[in-house]
């Protein structure tokens, strides 16, 4: 756990919703601007991706796999589709069809698989006075897995951890739904972070044992306060520590920062139809009920080897790490 007393778990907070409004204040504000000016293009990269949300070798060398992911369309991956995927190690390729030593399984409601992380940013610059959208975050919660872990966090120039990990559903979405009303400069950098690799009294994303680890946040991508991290260093640590990360931000935010942070594994979704945004993202957090554990037996050793999975024409290379110990 890395010790960041610059940050105190302190602050004011709004609602998790607010993402959906500031979006469609952002959205009026553009149309509103100068028509000589060529507004940056809305971009959505959860469209034709997997993504492996986890992967760790156990004690006894058994690789295994979490994955999810959409076609070019946007649609959800089934089951089935996920159950065609094929892994590479150093380039020898081994699929369910010819090779015993390849698994792939759905993972079920009652597996404890997945960690998700809320971040959102209510600093001054994304803030706006609208009002609340009621069950937004609500809906894109109720797609995902019934079984799973969250801690939802804020921040403008202080971090607050307004619920800490919990499997308590209603409690989640209950903190989510919190209404903020003060935000102030921002410490993007310094709280997420905390959010990932933690603070005094504070676990962070990547330090809890379940083997599947996201975080979804809101940010526009500014920061005029941290001290501690970098844009630079927290891409590093996602990456290193299989954090898959999805941002959510408007299309004048600073993309250039939203792709570090989200890392090699992530994706930034930047909207100019907030309709939009609650479209895809509820399509993505639909895909969370169809995740595969695609296991690699230990007779086929990866360690220190390329480790990659292919679904159709997407390729995704991984880096085995282990965040505790994992049971076959």
């Amino acid at each position: 756990m890395k010790t960041l007393n610059s940050i105190p778990l302190l602050g004011h907070f709004r609602s998790w919703v607010l993402i959906i409004n500031l979006l469609a204040l952002t959205l009026l504000t553009s149309c509103s601007s100068s028509s000589s000016s060529t507004p940056p293009e809305a971009q959505n990269n959860l469209e034709g991706r997997v993504f492996v949300l986890g992967a760790q070798v156990d004690d006894f060398g058994n690789l295994a796999l979490y994955a999810i992911g959409t076609d070019l369309s946007g649609a959800v991956l089934t089951v089935a589709d996920l159950q065609t995927a094929s892994v590479t190690v150093d380039g020898v390729s081994y699929n369910t069809n010819d090779d015993p030593e390849l698994t792939i399984t759905a993972v079920g409601d009652g597996d404890k698989i997945l960690s998700l992380g809320l971040l959102t940013d209510y600093s001054n610059s994304t803030k706006g006075k609208v009002d609340l959208v009621a069950g937004v975050i609500t809906q894109m919660l109720d797609s995902m897995p019934l079984v799973y872990e969250a801690q939802v966090m804020t921040f403008s120039d202080e971090l607050e951890t307004q619920l800490a990990w919990t499997e308590d559903s209603t409690a989640i979405k209950a903190a989510a739904l919190v209404e903020h009303s003060v935000s102030h400069e921002t410490a993007l950098f310094d709280s997420m972070g905390v959010a990932l690799e933690g603070d005094v009294g504070t676990d962070g994303l990547i330090e809890r044992c379940r083997p599947a680890h996201m975080l979804v946040m809101f940010t526009d991508g500014k920061d005029n306060l941290s001290s501690v991290y970098s844009d630079t260093g927290l891409g590093t640590i996602v990456n290193n520590d299989r954090a898959v990360v999805i941002i959510l931000s408007t299309i004048n935010a600073e993309t250039d920062v939203l792709t570090t942070l989200a890392g090699d594994l992530g994706a930034v979704v930047q909207v100019a139809d907030p309709a939009s945004l609650i479209t895809e993202v509820d399509k993505w957090a639909s895909s969370l009920n169809n995740m595969v554990k695609i296991t690699l037996d230990s007779s086929i050793n990866t360690t220190g080897k390329t480790v990659g999975i292919a679904i159709g024409s997407q390729i995704v290379e991984v880096n085995p790490n282990t965040h505790c110990t994992l049971q076959p």
